[in-house]
Formats: C-alpha cells, structure tokens, sequence
C-alpha cells in the first residue's frame, strides 16, 4: 500500500487548505493515518506541502529519515507552532547534526549559578534563586466533530512533556527531548476530544530557554539533567564565614566555566558551530538563607568565558 498511498497523497494536494474536520481535511487525515501505519520513509516533496494542517502528522513521518528534510525543518523552526512541534523539529535537527541549527543555538545559550548560603538558623523553606521556576500553563478540550456519513478518523497529537505522559503514548524521539505522540479517533456521526496546553512559562523567559541548553548539550550526549546542573546549577553552601563561601562559590564557578567551555570548544571540532571569539557570561545569583546575617555575604561577580 505505500506507494498507491503516497500517490493517493500527491494527488491529494488541492486539498491541503480544506477546512478543519471538513470532508477533503477527512480524506487527508485518513492518508496519513494510513502512511504513519505503514512502515518506511516518505520524499519530503510529497508531504511538506500539508504542513500547515498537518505538522504533527508530518514531523511523524518525517522523523523515519529527516537527513533529506534539513532546509525544510531550518524553515519550520522559525515558523509559530506549539511547543511539542517546536521541540521535535529541533530533535531532527540534532539528530542530522546540521550546523546552521547548533549555531544558532550557540547564540541562544545562556548559563547562571544559583546559591544558596545557609547556616544552622536557617529559614526552613528557602529558594534557590536564579530565573528558572518551571510551571505548567493551563490546558484545555479542543473538540473535533467531522461529518457524520464518514468512517472513524484517527487524530495525532505530540507531546513533549514528562510530566504528563501515558501508557499508551509512543515515542517519536528519544533525544535530546524526549518527544511523544497520542492519537484519538473521531468515531462515524461522533466526536473526538484533544488536549490543549498553553506553553511552558517561567519567571527567567521560558521552558524554551531550557531546552536551548538541552539541545546545545546534545553536544556530548547529556541528559536534561546533566545539561541543566551544566548550564544552571543550584548550590546550597553552608556558612562558615565570608572568606570560606567565597571560596567556595568561586572554586564551582570555575569548574563550570571550564566546563562550559570545553563542551562549546568541542562542538567547534566536530566543525557544528563556528565559535573563536564567543563570549558567555555565567550570570551568579546569590540568596542569603542565614538566620543569622550579622556579617554581609561576600560579593561574587559573573564569568565570562572567551573561547579561543
């Protein structure tokens, strides 16, 4: 069935600006149901016009072998999508290796240290402090009605978050992001009923400023986890006079520039970014949890690293 569906699709093209859950958006849905449930790549030429409609569906079938599709997916990051589309988008890209995408987030990377000073008084629920406070936006039921004389329509949604993921979800990507899909079916004369979130916010710009570090760190294979404690650590230090905090935040602090450093001068060998010259600044953030504050906490500027 794959190339009398694929031709099926190309002849289909007219179609590619019908009107949601209208009957010709029906018929197109129902091909790439169809060619997601068959196995094997698909010409990008052949797809990419339904993009509009159809991006989930898309970035489905595009992630079988996205190495012939790298312009298109340059192109598509810079278009408005939802955030799961945005993150398997850059997932392809990472996984191709393509360098106009790791320069980019080369720009876009941006790294901090948050402390924490304490002693034995301290405030029982202090915060580390620094821009990052992760929350969840609110969500919504998106309804899907399509005519009634039609059979059942199987409807795809990505996902990206792993904080609500399901049994039932497969994955698309592994990494850098893991990046997941859903599907519904819109029963014959019923309705289908999708979720809907807004993006991830936080008090320092947004989740997507996280994921920039995470896609860089692909670099080396990092885990969300080892790029974040790479990128923006949190330190919790305990008091022992001003001279010993100093110390201390100052030792972490150049341990996190030569990392740093070291991972962006990697990726310029591997020939992934063009960096001679960059700087990054490692923005410090100080909270004072001390019960006790009679002497001032000591002064600790940023880092700027310079790569050669």
């Amino acid at each position: 069935m794959h190339e009398p569906l694929l031709a099926a699709l190309r002849r289909a093209r007219s179609l590619r600006d019908s009107p949601r859950d209208s009957e010709g958006y029906a018929y197109v849905q129902a091909l790439f149901d169809a060619l997601i449930q068959n196995p094997g790549a698909l010409p990008s030429d052949a797809i990419l016009p339904f993009e509009a409609n159809w991006r989930p569906e898309i970035l489905i079938l595009l992630s079988r072998d996205p190495r012939g599709a790298e312009n298109d997916l340059l192109a598509m990051c810079e278009r408005d999508m939802t955030q799961p589309e945005w993150v398997a988008v850059c997932d392809l890209l990472c996984e191709i290796d393509s360098k106009p995408f790791f320069q980019e987030m080369l720009h876009e990377i941006r790294a901090d240290h948050g402390f924490l000073i304490k002693d034995g008084e301290s405030r029982p629920y202090a915060t580390f402090p620094g821009p990052i406070d992760i929350v969840l936006g609110p969500c919504r039921i998106v309804p899907r009605r399509f005519p009634e004389r039609l059979p059942p329509i199987t409807l795809y949604q990505l996902w990206a978050s792993p904080m609500a993921v399901y049994s039932s979800d497969v994955v698309l990507l592994e990494r850098p992001v893991p990046v997941y899909y859903r599907w519904g079916v819109a029963r014959a004369g019923g309705a289908a009923e999708s979720l809907a979130c807004s993006s991830y916010e936080s008090s320092g710009g947004g989740i997507r400023q996280e994921f920039v570090n995470w896609f860089f760190g692909s670099v080396r294979h990092l885990s969300q986890q080892q790029s974040y404690d790479l990128f923006n650590p949190r330190t919790a230090i305990e008091w022992h006079g001003a001279a010993q905090a100093a110390a201390e935040m100052e030792k972490l602090l150049d341990e996190q520039a030569s990392s740093l450093q070291a991972l962006i001068e990697e990726a310029q060998k591997r020939g992934l970014v063009q960096a001679s010259g960059r700087r990054l600044t490692i923005n410090v953030y100080v909270s004072d949890a001390r019960g006790n504050r009679t002497t001032p906490l000591p002064e600790v500027a940023s880092r700027e690293i310079v790569i050669p």
